[in-house]
């Protein structure tokens, strides 16, 4: 399983969810799916990610259109090889 996520709050703003996970990724080349469903919603506005190790020198981010995980290397721009694991820590914005 290229993700594997462990929900750790939710909180509710007005009618919006904010659900919290630890998220460990086994990157894949092309990137990693990450739907709503593997936080337990229908639908995201937005996802905010941030590397659990911050002595990782790794760009994250979540493409809403294709509903993936791309990561790259930050010293060079080049993506991640297969198999890299990294630990992060997202908040999905939706319902």
């Amino acid at each position: 399983m290229p993700a594997t996520v462990d929900i750790t709050a939710t909180e509710f703003a007005g009618a919006q969810k904010f659900r919290h996970a630890d998220v460990t990724v086994t990157y894949e080349s092309g990137g990693v799916s990450f739907v709503p469903a593997a936080l337990n919603m229908n639908r995201f506005q937005n996802v905010i990610l941030t590397l659990a190790d911050a002595s990782e020198a790794v760009v994250v981010s979540w493409d809403p259109a294709a509903q993936n995980l791309l990561m790259y290397d930050a010293a060079d721009g080049s993506e991640l090889a297969a198999d890299t694991e990294v630990d992060l820590l997202v908040t999905g914005i939706g319902r």
